[in-house]
């Protein structure tokens, strides 16, 4: 009840401070100083605004770029070579007032919002009224206080929109790829941690993404089938990865198949994307890692509901190597449930295995 005021309360006084100090939509900076990019929500929309991050960089080359990214979620920025400097966005007051103190005095002159939670809206304003861009497509409930709102009329491709947006502010026309470099010494890092098995040939399987979203995990029970085929099949190692929230799921398919690598809710997000980078395939739905795997070049075998079609969010770029399988219910407007990825069947999946690691050969 007490969150619901507040988020009533800050849009009602935006509402009223928008009226007394219209944002300008004064002509955009041809060759800016400073650029302050927002992207502060999961790890899949930083990895889809890395691109249009770039193109602002290319675009602006003597400006000094920095991203503004969820505490949580910095490494997605901070390994993007077109990135000057990562400060960390949290909600509370505290942190947010000492965002607008330091930006109000560095007075940013282009300031843009890509994939950001609502409370941002009203800190851009604040920083630099008359130099927001950001796109209305996944909300305009705050449209009002950005000087350039952009609609993309043509496309729901995710990593497409921000790219507009950025292109619209000056930025240089750039390959719509998401965008994360592994650094050498992580490398070195992850084989020293691992020196038992690193070198030998491995595939990860990511065992689910966030509660929220739970009904786009594939069945446990499907996990360790195709497992117990895999280990038959092939010599590669399996690793099995995951957040906290995926330990109990791993757990289980660890006690199914013993001969699994568990390293659910034991890595780091650097070192899975490290991990990675070294895998020859990665098994994963439709979660953050999967759009890892895809910027980093990982091979990914990806299972997608049909809520969300791999059409909007599989690469662009025709040099990815993936195989996408989207779940086809009878009746896809009844709601979601955690038995409706049981639909994308273990020989659907062994077929798109079998296919991508005999092109790895």
């Amino acid at each position: 009840m007490w969150n619901r005021f507040i988020e009533v309360a800050t849009f009602w006084s935006c509402k009223f401070l928008a009226r007394l100090f219209p944002p300008q939509p004064k002509p955009l900076p041809r060759q800016a100083r400073l650029i302050l990019v927002f992207s502060t929500t999961g790890l899949g929309d930083g990895l889809f605004d890395s691109a249009a991050i770039c193109s602002l960089k290319l675009g602006h080359p003597e400006a000094k770029l920095i991203v503004c990214a969820h505490r949580k979620r910095q490494s997605v920025a901070l390994h993007n070579p077109c990135v000057d400097e990562v400060v960390p966005f949290g909600k509370s007051p505290v942190r947010q007032l000492r965002l607008l103190w330091r930006f109000r005095r560095e007075r940013p002159d282009l300031v843009v919002v890509l994939h950001v939670n609502e409370e941002v809206y009203p800190l851009a304003y604040w920083i630099n009224r008359d130099a927001v861009v950001t796109f209305t497509n996944l909300s305009e409930r705050y449209s009002f206080l950005a000087a350039h709102p952009v609609k993309v009329r043509d496309t729901q491709r995710a990593v497409i929109l921000p790219l507009k947006v950025a292109q619209y502010a000056g930025g240089s026309a750039v390959p719509p790829r998401m965008v994360y470099e592994v650094k050498a010494d992580e490398l070195a890092a992850l084989r020293v941690r691992f020196a038992s098995w690193i070198d030998h040939p491995y595939v990860v399987f990511q065992t689910g993404g966030g509660r929220t979203l739970f009904w786009r995990d594939w069945p446990v029970e499907h996990y360790v089938t195709l497992i117990r085929w895999f280990s038959d099949r092939f010599a590669h190692k399996i690793i099995l990865t995951g957040g906290v929230e995926n330990v109990e799921r791993a757990g289980a398919m660890e006690r199914a198949c013993p001969e699994v690598i568990n390293l659910a809710g034991k890595t780091t997000l650097t070192e899975t994307a490290a991990l990675l980078h070294l895998a020859k395939m990665l098994l994963t739905t439709d979660t953050g890692i999967m759009h890892l795997g895809f910027a980093i070049g990982c091979p990914v075998v990806c299972l997608f509901h049909d809520l969300y079609p791999a059409t909007d969010y599989c690469p662009l770029d025709k040099s990815a190597r993936y195989v996408a399988l989207q779940l086809t219910r009878s009746h896809p407007q009844q709601p979601p449930s955690a038995r409706d990825m049981e639909g994308i069947s273990c020989d659907e999946v062994k077929h798109a295995i079998d296919g991508m690691l005999e092109c790895s050969r």
